[in-house]
């Protein structure tokens, strides 16, 4: 076998009383393709952070190959969160990382080279394009091959498919394959389990800071890998779905149009259920659930509340109708990264914790801590900034914001597990089932195809901004699903 191209040894990192990570051993060959895996909060996000060179390890030692024929970078990553700029062309962004600390050469020279990583990809997207013009999960593939444009001896991949659907995700997994097939080293982190199964030859496992487990992913099953990240047997990932739903509609659309992006969407969306909004990238779901938060104005056709026809003139106005939003980019659109805990949680339910301009911090502060106790959300205290969170508890402080959120009707969820560990997810997914079986009318859009069979009650499904299909999600299927998400007819 070659010569490892990344071996770490001993590794421990603290961030002054707190030991990020503790006493990691492993190698890596290149060609392997290893997992990375643990609950948010497990350390994996520090020890990324010291492969890369952004942190120096306390103890131990990092070393890494240098890269094949003495070209490219030793390692390159993708971040969960993009690093790309909007305001350039895919091109324009490629060139800026690979000529870092380099001369920089023709714009044309740029283009063709951006072209060769594009092609390589499989990705069907224009050199010229615009990065803030193209949907989410193409933003996603041009990260990945402003990556792979460097020839890194490691790459690695942070939740690389957590905006892609798919058709997309395989592209990636064919780029990937072909990457290790010559040589790279590739460490791949994701909260799917299907795909570390898929993809990945060998497993590190984290909790806690600690190394688990480091050997062949071969001999283990979903929920054997789940337990060794949690540290215990875990139940059923999704809870029941309701007994029935309701044909009366807490909040409907008719005829509703946006420009040329949608055309005659009807929902209905009872109270009591999860009603999922699916389809592929790029197709209208996320502008759906945009519209129903008030966060978009449809250009035709409307909206109703119990009955009531209602104009949305943003979402505070949504808000007072009791309509809650989660938006896909928590930190982007959602949180006040510079605020507390306690800030962030209490942001819609502000009127009721300070009445009359006054600020009650007991009844606050009891509030948020039964709050954080209830979503088992990992914070030194409720005042402590909500930006020093892991992506998990984030996202429970987020979604917690609409449980203390008095006269809550409807909650739109748009992607609401996007990089979130699969502890966490279950107990969102058992939050969210609570929520419907309050009465609240849960709107579900989602990437995770298994995410939407799993948690829904019903499924619309729309293709070219337009619902091409309605089921139940009882009796839904993978296939029955991508059948109207492209395009097909009624009769599957």
């Amino acid at each position: 076998m070659d010569a490892a191209a990344v071996i770490c040894e001993n590794v421990t990192k603290s961030f002054g009383a707190t030991r990020a990570v503790s006493g990691i051993s492993f190698s890596i060959h290149p060609g392997e393709i290893l997992a990375l895996v643990g609950e948010n909060g497990a350390g994996k996000s520090t020890l990324m952070n010291l492969l890369v060179g952004a942190l120096e390890p306390d103890e131990g030692s990092v070393e890494i190959a240098a890269p094949s024929g003495g070209r490219g970078r030793q390692v390159a990553m993708v971040h969960q969160e993009l690093s790309l700029f909007d305001n350039l062309t895919v091109a324009e962004n490629l060139e800026l990382d690979r000529s870092r600390g380099g001369a920089l050469i023709s714009e044309r020279a740029s283009r063709a080279s951006a072209r060769e990583v594009i092609d390589r990809l499989g990705v069907d997207v224009s050199v010229d394009a615009t990065v803030g013009e193209l949907s989410v999960g193409l933003r996603q593939l041009v990260e990945v091959a402003k990556a792979v444009a460097v020839a890194p001896t490691l790459l690695i991949l942070d939740e690389p498919t957590s905006s892609l659907e798919g058709p997309q995700v395989a592209l990636l997994f064919a780029a990937v394959r072909r990457l290790a097939a010559a040589g790279t080293a590739v460490i791949f982190v994701s909260h799917r389990m299907e795909e570390l199964f898929e993809l990945c030859d060998r497993l590190l496992v984290m909790r806690d800071g600690q190394q688990i487990e480091f050997g062949a992913l071969a001999g283990h099953d979903r929920q054997s890998l789940v337990d060794s990240m949690v540290g215990r047997e875990t139940s059923t990932l999704y809870p029941g779905r309701a007994s029935s739903v309701s044909t009366d509609p807490e909040i409907a659309l008719t005829g509703v149009g946006l420009d040329d992006r949608l055309n005659d969407i009807d929902l209905a969306i009872p109270a009591g259920a999860v009603t999922a909004i699916a389809g592929l990238d790029g197709h209208g779901q996320g502008e759906i659930a945009e519209i129903l938060a008030g966060a978009r104005r449809p250009t035709r056709g409307s909206i109703s509340v119990r009955g009531e026809t209602v104009r949305f003139s943003g979402p505070r106005s949504a808000v007072r109708r009791g309509v809650g939003y989660i938006p896909p980019n928590r930190r982007l659109d959602g949180l006040l990264l510079d605020k507390s805990v306690a800030a962030n949680a209490t942001l819609a339910a502000s009127p009721r914790l300070h009445r009359g301009g006054l600020f009650f911090p007991r009844r606050e502060g009891r509030v948020v801590r039964d709050l954080v106790a209830r979503l088992a959300v990992k914070a030194s205290s409720i005042h402590q900034p909500v930006i020093e969170l892991s992506g998990g508890n984030q996202q429970k402080v987020l979604i917690g914001r609409w449980l203390i959120f008095r006269g809550l009707r409807v909650l739109v969820l748009n992607d609401p597990t996007r990089g979130v560990d699969v502890g966490s997810r279950a107990q969102i997914y058992a939050v969210i089932r609570e929520l419907a079986e309050s009465g609240v009318a849960v709107v579900l859009v989602s990437t995770d195809m298994q995410e939407i069979l799993g948690l829904s009650d019903q499924i619309y499904v729309v293709y070219a901004g337009r619902i091409t299909g309605r089921l139940e999600s009882a009796k839904a299927t993978e296939s029955a699903v991508m059948h109207y998400a492209m395009g097909g007819d009624a009769h599957v």
